[in-house]
Order: structure tokens, then sequence, then C-alpha cells
């Protein structure tokens, strides 16, 4: 098994005298941040969030083992996870593809958190060998089974790929939820070859929404999401480990309808109410779809763009080249 490169940063929370410090950039410009819930599963227990002031990283403060952790990755979890990245693939990755091919028409694609293969089958094709890394057995077998890509089934950090093997890695909402921020990417930077480019897609602790909706945005998902990171905090390790940034931007997306129904559930509770939380999915009536899609296709959509346009999106989508 090759070892992690060096990437020149140390993930430190303490000084000597105690004083906590900043997971990313070191400072002990420390605050604590709030603190909020698995709305997902509608769970009570509370978990803290760090922020640095420094870089603007934020973090949950002594998190679930990974043991404990299998209860908030759940079926129903896996479930949704795998409908989110299934349902009209070439739609919902087009953008991703679009991007990638703008810098690599050919090559070794590997996908970090595959899930079954909806971005893996969008890249289907001679000119690209297809390998993905899934932690769930099952849902690599899909991924297999419908791309024919080769799929790793485990931790990345255990993954056996050689160094330089890759012209493309993909990470698709998947480093927030990492343990260890710098190993993860330290393997990323090995995996790469010179020239090669990694994509990487998470959401914005630093977007209007978050900042409008705090424990109620969905983007959140604790405990499930350990890091959160923004523009800066990604440029920042991104720069520490020598990648070059090629582009970076908070396209026009949005987490607002599954944040409403955080806000909606909150509510109904208040009033002595017992609503289902969003991980026990339901079938949705046809005029509340009608009304859905009108609401996701004006108001969403307005609030999105102009977002985006501020570089403040719910989402950061990124390239970045290993150097030559």
């Amino acid at each position: 098994m090759p070892q992690c490169e060096s990437v020149g940063i140390e993930m430190e929370t303490s000084d000597a005298s105690g004083l906590r410090l900043c997971p990313l950039c070191g400072q002990g410009n420390v605050q604590d941040w709030f603190r909020g819930t698995d709305r997902f599963h509608g769970r009570t227990e509370s978990y803290p969030l760090m922020r640095c002031r420094s870089c603007t990283l934020v973090w949950l403060e002594n998190p679930p083992t990974p043991q404990e952790m299998s209860v908030h990755y759940d079926k129903e979890y896996h479930q949704a996870i795998t409908m989110a990245g299934e349902g009209s693939a070439f739609d919902r990755w087009r953008r991703q593809r679009e991007h990638i091919l703008r810098q690599k028409q050919s090559g070794a694609v590997l996908d970090l958190g595959c899930s079954s293969g909806g971005f893996l089958g969008t890249m289907k094709g001679k000119s690209w060998k297809l390998f993905g890394i899934e932690m769930e057995a099952s849902t690599a077998e899909k991924a297999r089974q419908a791309t024919g890509a080769e799929v790793f089934v485990g931790d990345v950090i255990d993954a056996p790929f050689r160094a330089g093997s890759f012209d493309v890695i993909t990470c698709f909402d998947v480093l927030e939820h990492v343990y260890d921020p710098r190993e993860f990417l330290g393997k990323v930077r090995q995996w790469l070859k010179p020239g090669g480019i990694f994509y990487v897609m998470l959401p914005n602790i630093e977007s209007w929404e978050m900042r409008m909706l705090r424990t109620y945005w969905y983007g959140l998902e604790l405990p499930r999401h350990l890091f959160h990171f923004s523009p800066r905090s990604l440029r920042y390790i991104m720069n520490a480990l020598s990648f070059r940034e090629v582009e970076l931007a908070t396209p026009p997306t949005s987490y607002l309808e599954r944040s409403a129904g955080y806000v909606v559930s909150a509510a109904l509770e208040s009033v002595g109410f017992s609503p289902a939380p969003q991980s026990q999915q339901r079938r949705f009536s046809f005029p509340e779809r009608a009304l859905r899609k009108a609401l996701r296709l004006t108001l969403v959509a307005c609030f999105a763009q102009l977002a985006a346009v501020a570089g403040s999106g719910p989402s950061i989508e990124a390239i970045f080249r290993k150097p030559v």
C-alpha cells in the first residue's frame, strides 16, 4: 500500500496551552458557532459546530466515531443518495461532464463515492477507463453492473490504486464527510498524473442559504458532514497541497425546497404534530408536484441565480490541476 505524500499542513486541534486551533489553517481564532440536529432523520441529539474566523472553515466538534456513524448512514440515507444520483443521469451530470471534457478528452477517471454509478455512466465510452470507490457493497455492485467500472469497496484511504494512475478524479458531495481532509486529499494528489485534474463539489457554508436558514439548512447534514468548506477555506487547503486552481464557482443550484421541509416540520412539531422526517420518503400528489415545480422554476430559480452571481450559491464546484 503506497503511503500518502507529505502535503505540508497539519490538522492540529489545540496547542500546548490548550488553546483551540483551526484544524485547517492552525490559527487560534476559533469560535463556538451554533448547535444543530439530524433533521433528515428527525432526531433530537444536538451537535456543536466550531468556526475559524481566519479561514472560515466550520467543523463538527467531537463527531461520532466511524463505528457510531453507521446509524446515521442507514438504508433510508443510501436510498436517498442513490435516487438523487440516478434520476435523469445525463441531465443531472451534464454540467460536470462538460467541464471535464473542456480539460480532458480521454483517459482514466476515478469517482470517489461513486454511489450506484450515475455520474460514471455519463462518461462511459471508448475514450475513458472508469473506476470508482464506494463504501456500501450492494451500491458498488450496482455501479459495476451499470457502467462496467472497476469499483473498490471501502474507504478511500484503503484503496490500492498506484500513484499517477488517473487523468481525472471526481469528488461529488464526499469531501465534507471525511474525518481527515488532509489525508484524503493527499491520496487524490498521489493518484493523479502530473497535469491531472481534480473536480470537487460540496456545500458552501458561506452561502446565502446557510446564513438565512442556519440549523434548517439542508446542506448542513449533521452529523454526517464533519467539515464545512467555503470557497476561501477550500482554496486554502488546495493551495497548501500545491494544486493550481482552474475554475471555482457557486452554480445556480438550491437546497431551499428541502430546507423548507425542515422549517415546516419544526413549525408543526411546535404545535403538537409529529410530521414524518425526510428520511421516510412519501409520494407527493399531483397538485403538490405541480406546486413544487412552479416554485422551483420561479422563486427558487431567481434566488439561486442571484446567489450564484454573487458567489454565494449553496454549492461549490471547482477544478484544480496537479502541477506537471
